[in-house]
């Protein structure tokens, strides 16, 4: 029997502690945790062992009571294999369930099974898959000319013509490892963090991006996210953003964008990549409760 009980901010040693051990020390935990006990959307659940911490979750309501977004999931290294991410992820949907909230939702790395099977343990089914692109350094890239310009826009502005342009996978948009319906709502929660741009052609919205600088351990990270259906137009929300990373003096960039453009990323002579690297993207799962 697992003692789960909410996150407390006496827990905090616990977490960093968790996140110390996570993607190399730069997990994004710590700056989550403080937001988690602020928020009353946040539900978070811990499992205690021996008065410490060693595995949590959240589950943040969305979209006006909507959506159960799950993040967070962590186990502690010394007590992975345990199973404890699977009552963690069963214990979360009961939370939402009792909320309750009509869906659950979380992004996770496409090639993470153990994540893809905890999501398809409690039912949730993949909606869409997109590629990512991190490096460090963006003021290392060249900076170049870009060959339709770009418009900047409000969530208001952008709202009314975004629907028909059909860029968009089950009308959702991803931001930083997070999804939001791109309803008039979902838009300006989005654009309190970020900044939109977009390409137009005959009064025609043909591409549109969203970018904004997160802060992370050693500096700030730069995200953006690109929809197009042109490779052209793909090439110059890229090299726009590059700019802006640079710009900002962020020490490392984040990009999401649809999987066909995978080789075009890689054909880049500036684009960094690691073994495995090609096939990396995220996976957004749901399920309706």
């Amino acid at each position: 029997m697992h003692n789960i009980r909410p996150l407390r901010e006496s827990d905090k040693d616990d977490i960093l502690e968790i996140a110390r051990h996570t993607w190399d020390g730069h997990d994004y935990l710590p700056y989550a945790f403080d937001a988690w006990m602020k928020d009353q959307n946040s539900h978070t659940a811990a499992i205690e062992h021996e008065g410490h911490i060693i595995a949590l979750a959240n589950l943040r309501v969305r979209e006006n009571g909507r959506t159960g977004w799950m993040e967070g999931l962590r186990v502690h290294s010394d007590h992975k294999g345990k199973g404890l991410a699977s009552v963690l992820t069963k214990h979360v949907v009961q939370m939402a369930k009792e909320i309750p909230v009509e869906r659950i939702r979380y992004t996770t790395a496409t090639v993470n099974e153990v994540s893809l099977h905890l999501g398809q343990m409690v039912g949730m089914e993949r909606k869409f898959d997109l590629a990512v692109h991190w490096q460090e350094l963006p003021e290392e890239i060249p900076r170049r000319h870009l060959a339709v310009p770009l418009e900047q826009v409000t969530a208001a502005q952008l709202y009314p013509n975004l629907h028909d342009t059909g860029l968009l996978p089950h009308n959702v948009i991803i931001y930083d490892w997070k999804a939001l319906d791109a309803t008039r709502n979902g838009l300006n929660t989005i654009g309190q963090v970020s900044t939109f741009w977009i390409q137009i052609q005959n009064n025609d919205i043909k591409s549109f991006s969203l970018g904004f600088a997160r802060e992370g351990k050693g500096g700030d990270t730069w995200c953006c996210t690109i929809y197009t259906n042109n490779e052209s137009y793909f090439l110059d929300h890229l090299l726009h953003h590059v700019n802006l990373a640079s710009a900002g003096r962020c020490v490392s960039f984040f990009v999401t964008f649809q999987t066909k453009f995978v080789e075009t990323m890689h054909e880049l002579d500036w684009a960094q990549f690691n073994e495995g690297d090609g096939a990396f993207a995220l996976t957004l799962l749901e399920r309706v409760l």
